[in-house]
């Protein structure tokens, strides 16, 4: 036989093995599921535990590709950019090439006209002049013909 003391009351009682075993079964059920819902409540604290690191790694991964990706689309827009302004840079400066070469070519084209028009009046000149010159050979051979012309009439009369 067993001894039990009564927690409330301090009073020891006997108890028979059958008695006991049953008291002892009881206290190790109830223990037994105590621990069972412990263990079960840490496994769950475990288990959030676990979801909210795995879901604030996924979180801060998430965050360093966003903001790598923002810092590419940020280089990509400066290359952009830059691109747009080197090619309106590149349209300018050929656009004053372009102006240049057509005012150098407007001067030159202006510089060949004057030249044809002196050329020409030169040569209207030049022409001109032999004219003359040519006018005053015939004039000058049509006198000598008169001159000849007038001596023999002289000379039949």
């Amino acid at each position: 036989m067993h001894e039990i003391i009564c927690p409330h009351c301090k009073k020891a009682f006997k108890v028979d093995e059958a008695g006991y075993a049953d008291i002892l079964k009881q206290v190790r059920d109830s223990d037994f599921e105590k621990q069972l819902h412990e263990r079960l409540e840490l496994a769950e604290q475990d288990k959030r535990n676990a979801i909210e690191l795995a879901l604030a790694k996924v979180t801060s991964e998430l965050q360093k590709e966003a903001s790598a990706k923002d810092a590419e689309i940020q280089e990509l827009k400066a290359k952009l950019d830059a691109g747009d302004v080197a090619q309106k840079l590149a349209v300018s400066e050929a656009f004053s090439a372009v102006g240049k070469d057509r005012k150098a070519l407007a001067v030159s084209l202006e510089k060949i006209k004057q030249e044809k028009e002196t050329e020409a009046q030169l040569a209207e000149t030049k022409l001109l002049n032999e004219l003359q010159k040519a006018t005053a050979a015939k004039d000058f051979e049509i006198q000598g013909l008169q001159s000849k012309i007038d001596s023999i009439e002289v000379y039949k009369s």
